[in-house]
């Protein structure tokens, strides 16, 4: 049954490889239906480490920040930092001044935050949908507390990888912005009526849609951290990846397949795939290369969690995926600049298994908080004290 099932889910590769996506999709979901039923405890299990993983992890990282962001945009804040950076960010990135906001809040709390305020720009009417596309060239990235944090210290148990990885993963998504949106989006004028639009009901019980809006977007990540965990679970069930690996085998060296396998795994699910790197016995400078890759890439989890959160507002998952490829391109180039110079193996910077040194929510989400405020206080000084005109 499992050789049946395997033959399944080759057929349906061959289908999506030859445009047939619908008939792919159906045949793939039926063999995992299958399995579901041939594994039922390793299902039920797996669904358990999801709900763990977004309850216990997930919802506390995010959930803040996301409420945060709800309580600032209704006050209007990220409008003045939007003045200040629009003269900058439309010579460089050619978006208005919100890509600034956007990029501030997205490196401190990583996926998909860019995404979810993007949208909600979008929904609120101050930056249009095509511009919300280029924003997500640069401002959807991972944050400090999963690259430094949980990867780099927590995986690698080693901090030097961390700050290679998130360095590298930061300056990757600003040259992916600098070249495609230059390159690939004409320059525009962005519409200066954007910031004159006032929803009058939008501070009326703001905390409660705060809440709400947070807690929607929240499900929507937990449920697609779920059912990514059991399907996971499912495909490592059915050996599917070694298959994949024998065949390179025959073709590659053992090093440069086991690469490619450990990157396929990673595209599916950032986590559990830096976890496998970190575990593998291949060259230490390509488990960083890898990581890199995967980070920027963020995995079809993430994916499709943003295409949940922006599909009302037309953003296209054809282009944020291009986009994604482009900037996971960018960012192991730049870590392989950085390697050139800086001489790094497994026992560099080791961190002590017994001292708990890690970068905790509450630093970040403090320093986030003086950053806005700083923002705000030059934007006042420029307009109040100084007599500039935005």
């Amino acid at each position: 049954m499992v050789i049946f099932i395997q033959l399944m889910i080759l057929f349906s590769i061959i289908l999506f490889l030859m445009g047939q996506n619908k008939r792919a999709a159906k045949i793939f979901v039926i063999s995992m239906l299958i399995t579901m039923f041939l594994f039922p405890k390793n299902s039920i299990e797996a669904a358990k480490n999801g709900f763990n993983l977004w309850i216990y992890v997930v919802t506390p990282s995010l959930f803040p920040f996301f409420i945060l962001n709800d309580i600032v945009i209704s006050l209007e804040i990220p409008d003045s930092i939007s003045k200040l950076f629009k003269n900058y960010f439309k010579k460089l990135l050619n978006t208005s001044g919100y890509g600034a906001y956007v990029f501030i809040m997205s490196i401190f709390t990583g996926y998909p935050t860019g995404a979810k305020i993007v949208a909600q720009l979008i929904s609120e009417k101050k930056i249009s949908s095509y511009e919300g596309q280029k924003i997500l060239n640069f401002a959807s990235t991972s944050g400090p507390l999963f690259v430094i944090g949980a990867v780099g210290i927590g995986m690698f148990n080693n901090i030097k990888v961390g700050y290679i990885l998130f360095i590298s993963h930061i300056l990757g998504a600003i040259i992916n912005g600098l070249v495609l949106n230059n390159i690939l989006y004409p320059k525009s004028n962005v519409a200066e009526s954007c910031w004159l639009y006032k929803d009058k009901n939008t501070n009326r019980n703001f905390l409660t849609k705060s809440i709400l809006n947070s807690l929607t977007t929240t499900g929507i990540i937990g449920g697609y951290i779920i059912f990514f965990s059991v399907l996971i679970e499912l495909i490592y069930k059915l050996n599917i990846f070694n298959k994949i690996e024998w065949l390179l085998d025959l073709f590659l060296n053992k090093s440069l397949s086991k690469s490619i396998i450990l990157a396929l795994q990673g595209a599916i699910e950032i986590t559990n795939g830096c976890n496998l790197i970190s575990k593998s016995n291949i060259p230490f400078f390509l488990k960083i290369l890898i990581s890199t890759f995967i980070i920027s890439f963020s995995g079809i989890s993430i994916i499709m969690q943003v295409f949940s959160i922006t599909y009302e507002e037309k953003i296209s998952i054809k282009a944020y995926v291009i986009s994604k490829i482009s900037h996971s391109i960018f960012s192991v180039l730049v870590a392989l600049l950085m390697l050139n110079f800086i001489s790094i193996d497994s026992e560099t910077f080791m961190v002590e298994p017994n001292i708990p040194y890690f970068i905790s929510l509450f630093p970040l989400l403090e320093i986030l908080l003086i950053t806005i405020l700083i923002l705000n206080v030059i934007y006042f000084i420029k307009i109040n004290i100084l007599g500039e005109k935005y």
